[in-house]
């Protein structure tokens, strides 16, 4: 495949990702008279069936078996896979009580949570223009947070329950699909 085709499949790519994203809480709005629990449910048991259908098809069963033998790995994968529930229950949660916009904003803290997150945990340092860049979005975030005028507790619970959910599956060593595989198997 040539750079031009995987340039325009990785577009596409992006496109539904974020289109399929986008829709999911209109989707949900359609739920609201389910509990999010039983949404959650049925999120990670469909989840689980297309992991099997993708690790079957690209016959990639290694990666699931080491994941599964190692217990560093499986441990990690116990605390990823308690934050990525706790952040698809609040996320559910929020949409189903017509807290969208709370939702929204949690995606949009979820970035400068991260640029914390590195600092503290990883090391990583911003250059200036970088700096410039956080600030101004942390203004944004605050205009945005005192505008709402309610304590953004959903918002913060989403950035920080996914902030750290990617901190801690940075450094497991696992690939994503049979990391994602074990995560939704034990949920």
């Amino acid at each position: 495949m040539s750079h031009n085709d995987q340039t325009r499949a990785g577009l596409v790519y992006a496109l539904a990702a974020f289109g399929s994203w986008g829709l999911f809480p209109v989707f949900l709005k359609f739920l609201a008279h389910v509990p999010p629990l039983e949404i959650l449910a049925h999120r990670v048991a469909w989840s689980l069936l297309v992991c099997a259908l993708l690790s079957w098809a690209g016959r990639d069963w290694s990666g699931l078996r080491k994941a599964l033998a190692s217990p560093k790995v499986m441990g990690t994968l116990l605390v990823t896979a308690a934050l990525i529930s706790v952040n698809w229950l609040i996320f559910i949660y929020a949409i189903n009580t017509g807290r969208v916009l709370s939702a929204s904003l949690g995606y949009y803290i979820n970035p400068l949570v991260n640029i914390v997150l590195g600092m503290v945990f990883l090391g990583e340092r911003l250059r200036r223009a970088q700096k410039v860049a956080v600030a101004m979005a942390v203004l944004g975030v605050l205009n945005l947070t005192v505008r709402y005028g309610v304590f953004p507790w959903i918002s913060l619970a989403l950035a920080f329950s996914f902030g750290f959910y990617g901190l801690v599956r940075k450094v497991a060593a696992v690939g994503p699909l049979a990391g994602l595989t074990v995560e939704t198997l034990v949920l």
